[in-house]
């Protein structure tokens, strides 16, 4: 168990980082893995010639931010495993490393130090593109807002479908009911998503009985009715490329104004 990475938490000094820190360890805890807390450092200084500065001096601290940031969590959680890593080099290539092993990436939105603007900039892009394993990006306050469900974008493509199984994990672990949002201007085309987005919600609720599903269609492009959809969700889970307006999810437009603009947490899965 302590060499599983389970849930990898992105950390560092910031407000968006203890977000992420919560989330990703009630993941651990609900799911019942490891917790693996980490941070990428990098030489801020300039070196000249005969000139020697101890690696400890930023190794050292970097490992104090992730020890504290395991004892926050053990004072909430005494039975959830903890690990903590820290390693030299850019933040974007320890997480695309890292999610190769693990179960589930969670970052916050902004920061201050070597993770900052994970998600506003473009190492986000790297990260999202190319996580070997569902990533989730904690933004926005929906339990502030009072919202429950869990909202995933659909539309048929086999990105979709893993989004949609991830979403109906998720929702059973919240307690939260689910809606399969379909967002496509071709009536024909919605209307084939629908059949099978309800085909897959008989499955899923097979899995989790208490779950609540629903499936809604949305006359306006997906960019606006996922975001509309996004002010009364707790998660917003979408696939890293779908068809027609939802391809390329999370490298297009679409996807930057989910990272960008959605009040609440935004999942990103990839296809299987």
């Amino acid at each position: 168990m302590e060499d599983e990475l389970g849930v990898v938490v992105g950390y560092e000094d910031s407000p968006s980082a203890l977000e992420a820190l919560r989330w990703g360890a009630a993941e651990a805890s609900d799911r019942k893995l490891p917790l693996t807390v980490c941070h990428a450092w990098e030489w801020p200084y300039h070196e000249w010639p005969g000139e020697l500065i101890p690696l400890e001096l930023v190794r050292r601290p970097a490992r104090r931010l992730v020890k504290s940031a395991a004892a926050w969590v053990m004072r909430r959680y005494p039975e959830l495993p903890v690990n903590t890593l820290t390693d030299r080099g850019s933040p974007a290539a320890l997480l695309v490393d890292l999610s190769k092993e693990a179960e589930l990436i969670v970052v916050g939105t902004r920061g201050y130090g070597a993770l900052g603007g994970i998600v506003a900039g473009s190492v986000s892009g790297h990260v999202i593109a190319r996580a070997a394993c569902p990533m989730i990006v904690v933004r926005g306050d929906a339990e502030a807002r009072g919202t429950r469900e869990v909202v995933v974008g659909f539309d048929g493509s086999r990105s979709s479908m893993a989004a949609l199984g991830f979403a109906a994990g998720e929702a059973a672990r919240l307690a939260a009911p689910l809606k399969a949002l379909i967002a496509d201007p071709g009536k024909d085309t919605r209307i084939q998503a629908e059949g099978l987005a309800w085909e897959e919600l008989v499955l899923w609720r097979r899995r989790f009985h208490d779950l609540q599903t629903s499936v809604e269609l949305a006359d306006q492009p997906a960019r606006q009715a996922l975001l509309e959809a996004a002010w009364k969700a707790r998660l917003l889970v979408i696939g890293a490329r779908g068809l027609g307006e939802v391809r390329g999810l999370l490298l297009g437009s679409v996807s930057q104004a989910m990272v960008h603009q959605a009040p609440c947490p935004v999942a990103v899965v990839h296809e299987p």
